[in-house]
């Protein structure tokens, strides 16, 4: 079984100029859990998931933090901070997609995409063809071709 055979083809994907706000709209319509972003010739140029979506919020510096922050019981004015967080608006997909994403061809086999989904811990895998997005598959679909057919 190949990529092809098992990818959803319409897929609703979003520009890189694409605002937050309308990010958000489209995982609430949805209820993907990542949305492809292509420029206008439909060439795959990242990927946002939900992840990205709420790493908006979060403070760079927080990743510095690591396992430490489980320590912190009270954070105070970084409360009042998030309260006040008009400029989150400001943000475009391009500001927080993952690059590239994680791709393969139309004709991988599904044992590569497996491997491929295990390899870079994610769901889903963008299918294409030099470059331009073809589909997507998801976990969902790999258990349903395994289990269904």
């Amino acid at each position: 079984m190949k990529a092809k055979d098992v990818m959803s083809k319409d897929v609703v994907a979003i520009s890189p100029s694409a605002g937050i706000r309308e990010v958000y709209d489209v995982f609430k319509k949805t209820r993907y859990g990542g949305i492809p972003v292509v420029d206008k010739d439909k060439k795959i140029l990242g990927m946002i998931t939900k992840a990205e979506l709420l790493s908006v919020f979060v403070p760079d510096y927080f990743d510095m933090l690591g396992e430490n922050i489980i320590f912190i019981d009270d954070f105070g004015a970084l409360d009042e901070e998030f309260e006040s967080l008009p400029s989150f608006e400001l943000f475009i997909a391009e500001d927080i997609m993952m690059k590239g994403g994680v791709t393969v061809e139309e004709d991988a086999s599904l044992l590569k995409v497996v491997a491929m989904m295990r390899k870079y811990n994610v769901r889903r895998i963008l299918v294409e063809k030099e470059g331009m997005l073809k589909g997507i598959i998801t976990r969902r679909d790999i258990c349903k071709a395994f289990f269904e057919k």
